[in-house]
């Protein structure tokens, strides 16, 4: 499994406009473990922060597993983990893009600065029981928190980025706080990393 840093690539909108033709979805662009607890394979060099999965691998395909339903997927989030957070990292933010239209599907945030990970199928609540001390504001699926998988009509890129930040939990962030929202003020942050992949229906 290869990890690297890099940025999602920019592709053409779906026919409709959205990220799976269904009214229910938002189309605005409005457990853990400790150190080492992860067992995703690892082949980043030391010292480099890199976001893997064993599920998916950097630049290949988004498996059924992690998509909608109204796509024959499970819209199982996937196991996350990282290597080589930056000193002083207190908490981390993981978000879900799809840059194909740019909208910001789901993430999680508040995530402690001592996990090096996320489970799969992360509860899909504002406080997940599996993520103690982490938060989830409401997904791209109206009144849905926590993830919501690709549903494209057509081929688009996804990205998953972390963010390292230097204070515990996110700036200013409430229940009521957006997934922008949630990015914006992860703009401030020490370090990010990505893993970007596709999904064809």
């Amino acid at each position: 499994m290869r990890s690297v840093l890099v940025v999602g690539v920019l592709g053409l909108l779906g026919a409709c406009g959205d990220d799976g033709g269904s009214s229910t979805i938002d189309a605005s662009t409005d457990g853990p473990t400790t150190d080492g607890g992860i067992d995703a394979a690892i082949d980043a060099p030391a010292g480099v922060f890199a976001l893997t999965s064993p599920t998916i691998t950097e630049g290949g395909a988004i498996p059924l597993t992690h998509v909608c339903t109204q796509r024959g997927g499970m819209n199982l989030s996937p196991q996350l983990a990282w290597t080589g957070a930056p000193a002083g990292t207190m908490s981390f933010v993981v978000m879900l893009t799809d840059t194909t239209n740019g909208l910001v599907h789901s993430g999680t945030y508040d995530i402690p600065g001592t996990l090096t990970g996320l489970p799969a199928d992360v509860d899909k609540v504002y406080a997940p029981l599996d993520v103690p001390g982490a938060h989830q504001p409401i997904s791209y699926v109206a009144g849905a928190r926590g993830y919501n998988g690709p549903c494209p009509q057509v081929v688009h890129t996804y990205q998953f980025k972390i963010y390292a930040l230097s204070t515990a939990a996110l700036p200013g962030a409430t229940m009521a706080t957006t997934r922008p929202q949630v990015v914006t003020a992860a703009g401030t942050n020490l370090g990010t990393a990505t893993l970007t992949a596709t999904f064809t229906p």
